[in-house]
């Protein structure tokens, strides 16, 4: 085997190994196109090797290079050049490719040839080159993106209502099915989809009702605790204390800028908007039970782990409700079915739900009861139940049945909240793990499983 070091053109053979490279292959089965030689040449400009660019000239007019130059070059180049380098040479050699539009079986073979004589697995080199013309269908699926949430944003009043009745019509399946064994009534299952329509939309709908009439009842005692709570800390020298302090850092400033008000009001008028939508939604859910009877492939695996997900999260979410039911009752916190059942639907949204269903009951018992002792028993208990339910039970229960990195749900919560608003952050969660199922299920989108699916221990 020859010597490496005594191939030619000394120590610029680095610069005429890429540019004799290049050019063979654009040589390889037809006449150089302009567009390659302007690629070439930019290559040449950018990587300090202008000066290759009268040797560019001579090997076009020449209709290529010397065989045995390259070759020498090449086994030099398997040699010194670092996997890096190896590796950076392959993904240029598919651009230059790229750059005339089109790509055929002869020049994938001969950029993969030389991959493996530069030592590249062709494994390695197949995955470089497809990553070029990945990259190229990027703009493309931006757009297409783009127009997606376009379409879901400017729609969302029918969208919304339709994926509300898919995620509850698959808690009727698996509601119905659980009855339908138990009981033993294959044949009149069709009751068994009505009782449990009606069950569980009728819940849904008292559910809403009770959080917007208690809504209101507390939107007309607001002036009551608002003069309570100005008297409470009048009266209190810690308070003025924290005040004051609180005023010289600029925090009250800052929390005056907070948009409570526009996010409370936010959150009642999606729930009034979800009630004038019920009809809606009763109407696909009736049309979604009675026109499915089973469920294959994807389906069946998005009916499964979501109708999972959702069952146990309504089980918790009503575990919490009567939790905070309890507590207010317990300590004569006012509007005890207005906390349980804001503490019902917010256990829904991941990550803050459970946070900001403790803050308002908390605050309304430091302005109701007089006891800081009772005040601090109230919050104490109603935060460590929470942290119980939320950060032990629930994981436990849940197992890895969605298998979701954390950070994926909540990237789903800010952007199904931006697209949907309150809605979206309900759903934010099982449209996070239907995106996961469907990826999966196609190999263009198998980036996208892997980047919303969690690791396996």
């Amino acid at each position: 085997m020859p010597d490496p070091k005594t191939t030619p053109f000394g120590d610029d053979w680095r610069g005429h190994f890429y540019l004799h490279s290049f050019v063979q292959l654009s040589l390889a089965d037809r006449q150089i196109e302009r567009r390659e030689q302007v690629w070439i040449k930019r290559y040449l400009n950018d990587h300090g090797l202008a000066h290759l660019l009268p040797h560019l000239a001579e090997l076009i007019a020449c209709g290529g290079c010397d065989e045995h130059e390259l070759e020498e070059l090449t086994r030099r180049a398997a040699a010194e050049l670092s996997m890096a380098e190896k590796r950076r040479f392959i993904y240029n050699l598919a651009q230059l490719v790229q750059s005339k539009g089109a790509f055929n079986p002869e020049e994938h073979g001969s950029i993969l040839d030389l991959a493996e004589r530069l030592g590249v697995a062709d494994t390695d080199a197949d995955a470089i080159i497809r990553s070029v013309y990945s990259i190229n269908d990027t703009f493309t699926a931006i757009l297409g993106l783009l127009a997606i949430g376009v379409i879901l944003y400017f729609t969302q009043a029918v969208i919304v209502p339709l994926v509300i009745a898919i995620f509850i019509t698959m808690i009727i399946h698996k509601v119905e099915g659980l009855v339908a064994r138990a009981l033993g009534l294959r044949r009149f299952r069709w009751l068994n989809k009505i009782a449990a329509m009606v069950l569980i939309l009728g819940v849904l709908f008292g559910l809403v009702m009770a959080a917007v009439v208690s809504a209101r009842d507390i939107a007309t005692r607001f002036p009551y605790y608002e003069t309570r709570m100005s008297q409470t800390l009048q009266e209190s020298p810690t308070a003025q204390a924290a005040l004051a302090w609180m005023q010289e850092n600029g925090v009250l400033e800052q929390l005056k800028q907070l948009p409570i008000g526009s996010t409370v009001s936010g959150f009642l008028g999606s729930l009034i908007k979800l009630l004038g939508n019920f009809v809606l939604v009763v109407i696909f859910t009736g049309f979604l039970v009675f026109s499915t009877t089973s469920f294959t492939g994807v389906l069946q695996e998005m009916n499964e782990k979501i109708s999972a997900y959702i069952t146990i999260k309504t089980l918790m979410s009503l575990l919490t409700g009567l939790v905070t039911y309890l507590l207010c009752w317990a300590f004569g916190v006012d509007f005890a079915l207005f906390w349980a059942t804001l503490g019902f639907l917010l256990n829904f949204i991941p990550s803050v739900g459970s946070i900001v269903a403790t803050v308002p009951p908390i605050l309304l018992a430091m302005v109701q009861l007089d006891s800081w002792a009772a005040i601090v028993g109230f919050a104490g208990l109603f935060v460590v139940l929470q942290v119980l339910m939320g950060q032990v039970l629930e994981p436990k229960l849940m197992g890895t049945r969605l298998a979701i990195k954390p950070v994926a749900i909540l990237l789903g919560l800010i952007f199904w909240g931006f697209l949907w608003g309150i809605p979206g952050m309900f759903l934010a969660t099982p449209l996070v793990a239907l995106m996961r199922i469907l990826s999966s299920y196609f190999n263009f989108s198998r980036g996208l499983e892997r980047l919303l699916a969690a690791d396996k221990s």
